[in-house]
């Protein structure tokens, strides 16, 4: 058997904001390989397209609406994924807002970029 590089059968990817656009690309992208995929999103319609669209990938799906902008449900989400999943190999912190914001490595948990 051919080694595959792009086969991700076995790992478990989490995208932010995987329900539209770039992430949704991504989570896409990882399904095709095979990944399990874990996707947040804020939109409810949003993430029940999203996971009509990743399902025809025949993979393992987790789709939640979170609010990353709140830590505690960040904390229980993730909590949620690992439980679900037994592991994460791999995370797109993808999810934001627009506009000019603190530079990320001036920001904590606490303060935000906002």
């Amino acid at each position: 058997m051919a080694f595959n590089p792009f086969d991700l059968t076995g790992k478990v990817a989490l995208i932010t904001g995987g329900n539209s656009g770039i992430g949704l690309g991504m989570a896409e992208g990882l399904a095709a390989a095979g990944a399990s995929v874990v996707i947040w999103g804020g939109n409810e319609e949003r993430l029940a397209a999203a996971k009509a669209t990743l399902e025809v990938c025949g993979v393992p799906l987790l789709v939640e609406k979170v609010d990353v902008g709140d830590e505690a449900a960040v904390g229980a989400a993730m909590k949620n994924a690992i439980a679900t999943f037994g592991r994460l190999d791999f995370v797109a912190a993808n999810a934001g807002v627009g506009g000019r914001g603190a530079a990320f490595s001036e920001t904590t948990p606490r303060t935000g970029a906002r």
